[in-house]
């Protein structure tokens, strides 16, 4: 079985503060991986951790079998091309207009030149249901829901093996967050790139996850696929995906 990710033992502390500890999980290739857990469980130190960003204390990160922290800087900075990340609040560029943003890592990451990735960029809008009268845009016409898509369309942009998604459909009503659950796992599942996510939100949870892993004082203290998930009985599990105010979660040692 091949595994894009591999993350063996890992653990980050920032002085006295242990955040993530000796967490181990691995993704396989075209599998769609969320990361659930409380504020302040370590989700987001962990994908940043992954992606080479934040140097761990212990432990070992594999990207397509090779270990991040062996190597070299020219080595990363390749490996990083193969990953694309959605931001929490999609970060476009706001003195750029739609194409620009999206043929940005084209451009600028993989030197495409620029009338070629203008047409890869006009590729991918349609991919995420959006026309090209977008492209000369800016950002600030947007609606919350066409921003998410101009960022997934970026993301995807540049072919990458993995894709992070933090909080994809945070500040979305329930219509436009189905809308971009069911693009995420359109374009996750036609290219076949891997996904790691983080979320909140339930909903979107159970429609793109294949596997899900739960962070709770910084280790992974549950992890199944999605009908494990909707199945088990885990007081963790079940506190968390029903929103319960009383369970481990909040009890008091």
């Amino acid at each position: 079985m091949e595994y894009v990710i591999e993350v063996e033992n890992l653990t980050k502390s920032f002085g006295n503060n242990e955040v993530l500890r000796e967490v181990s999980l691995k993704v396989k290739r075209g599998e769609s991986y969320v990361v659930i857990g409380g504020s302040g469980s370590g989700k987001s130190v962990l994908i940043k951790c992954i992606l080479g960003l934040i140097e761990p204390t212990s432990g070992v990160i594999k990207i397509n079998g090779k270990d991040v922290a062996q190597l070299s800087q020219k080595e990363l900075f390749k490996t990083r091309l193969k990953c694309a990340v959605l931001y929490q609040g999609g970060a476009l560029f706001d003195s750029l207009s739609v194409i620009e943003n999206v043929s940005f890592g084209l451009i600028y990451g993989l030197h495409v030149p620029q009338k070629e990735a203008y047409r890869i960029a006009l590729e991918k809008l349609e991919a995420v249901d959006l026309d090209k009268s977008v492209a000369n845009i800016y950002p600030a016409e947007l609606s919350g829901g066409m921003s998410k898509r101009v960022a997934l369309a970026r993301a995807i942009a540049t072919n990458p093996d993995i894709i992070f998604l933090d909080e994809p459909t945070t500040g979305l009503d329930p219509i436009t967050s189905g809308i971009i659950n069911d693009l995420i796992v359109r374009c996750t599942k036609e290219m076949g790139i891997s996904a790691v996510s983080i979320t909140h939100d339930i909903n979107s949870l159970k429609h793109i996850s294949d596997r899900v892993g739960l962070l709770f004082k910084g280790k992974i203290i549950w992890e199944g696929t999605n009908k494990e998930l909707i199945a088990t009985d885990d007081p963790y599990v079940v506190q968390f995906i029903n929103g319960n105010l009383n369970g481990p979660f909040t009890a008091t040692s």
